[in-house]
């Protein structure tokens, strides 16, 4: 599928083209950790403010112009990143530009099309088939990134992975994409309001936010530190690169085969033995300067991570299909990045204040364990009272 192309690649340019920038051998010799963890967190939180607007757009007038947009936006913020000279120079091109591009391009938009376009019965292997090819771009971009930087040096390589997160996405929405149409809903959508009164007061879907909001604050810490973590610990930024690509490739089956096995035992319990996992793999990270550790990691974040990704749209699909999927989607990502866009913040501010990553580790592997407890419950909670 054309859009899951474009997912892969604006994760690739994003989200793992920042855990090799933030390295010293890239933009972190020139900028401190602490500047471009505000600058990569803060972009979360704009994605996220962004997350309802863009999903009622999507609901209404599908996903086509969003993806324009957001492949502009992209570039452009990544080539202003790459002209930066001060810290507010930085801060700006992730806030006001990359930010923005996240919300058009990452996964939400790409769960919205297919709620559009496809049957309940067969969403499951769809979403394992867009999570299976997003899932390709730690493989190609994190050591590809890497190579890039090291070649070319990180200012040109960021223009450069501008540049095609723009045409890809640009591709693919005049092309690709040109016949796909939001639904006529069988009703008309509620208005925001109305929505949002409805979703606090059903404890499902708020047990299930506030575990999504722990998990993203704890991964999005790990991707934009764990190869600083170890290079810190002695190891080269290229041989942990090379362990994170494996980890991308160790997370493929996991996007394929989690949604099939979540329609037997339910997608939150599927949710949190993966999450415990991620815990686990966490855990290996503290001063992590001996191989196993490092491969432990890897290993077990990559397999336990494929697995996860699928399961949030899942459950929410089930849950709350229809006409509002989109505002629904974009009203818990808002409330899940704004505080998960901490995790990198904090994770660079704790490493900076103490010295070391062990710290951060910690709260980092806490969270996960708790999340995981909280979807053990939403598990087990009533069904959600949301009219369909």
């Amino acid at each position: 599928m054309a859009i899951a192309v474009s997912v892969m690649m604006a994760f690739g340019v994003i989200l793992y083209g920042f855990s090799i920038f933030v390295t010293e051998t890239a933009a972190g010799a020139d900028f401190s950790k602490t500047v471009l963890s505000i600058a990569y967190g803060g972009s979360v939180v704009v994605g996220g403010l962004l997350a309802v607007p863009v999903g009622t757009w999507a609901d209404r007038r599908g996903v086509r112009s969003i993806l324009a947009v957001g492949g502009v936006l992209a570039g452009t913020g990544m080539w202003l990143f790459s002209l930066s000279q001060t810290p507010w120079q930085v801060v700006a091109a992730w806030w006001i530009l990359i930010g923005p591009a996240s919300a058009m391009l990452f996964y939400e938009v790409a769960f919205i099309a297919l709620d559009q376009s496809s049957r309940p019965q067969d969403r499951p292997r769809a979403l394992g088939v867009v999570t299976l090819i997003g899932g390709l771009a730690g493989i190609v971009f994190i050591p590809g990134t890497e190579r890039l930087v090291a070649g070319v040096g990180w200012r040109q390589a960021a223009a450069v992975l501008g540049l095609m997160v723009t045409g890809t996405a640009l591709l693919t929405s005049t092309t690709a994409l040109r016949g796909l149409r939001p639904p006529a809903p069988s009703i008309r959508p509620i208005d925001s309001g109305r929505l949002l009164r409805r979703l606090i007061s059903d404890r499902r879907f708020a047990v299930h936010t506030m575990a999504m909001l722990l998990v993203f604050f704890a991964v999005q810490g790990l991707f934009a530190h764990r190869v600083a973590v170890f290079d810190e610990a002695g190891f080269a930024v290229a041989t942990v690169a090379a362990w994170a690509a494996a980890a991308s490739a160790l997370s493929l089956p996991g996007r394929w085969i989690a949604p099939l096995v979540a329609t037997r035992f339910g997608a939150p319990n599927v949710q949190a033995a993966t999450t415990a996992l991620l815990a686990v793999g966490t855990v290996l990270m503290f001063n992590g300067s001996s191989g196993w550790q490092l491969a432990g990691h890897f290993i077990l974040f990559g397999l336990a991570f494929g697995a996860f990704l699928p399961l949030r749209a899942m459950t929410m699909s089930d849950w709350f299909s229809g006409s509002s999927y989109g505002a629904t989607m974009g009203s818990q990502w808002t409330v899940v990045t704004i505080f998960g866009a901490m995790g990198p913040v904090l994770t660079g501010l704790l490493r900076d204040a103490t010295n070391g990553y062990a710290t951060g580790i910690v709260l980092l592997a806490s969270t996960l364990a708790i999340a995981a407890v909280l979807l053990v419950v939403v598990a087990r909670a009533p069904a959600p009272i949301l009219d369909r």
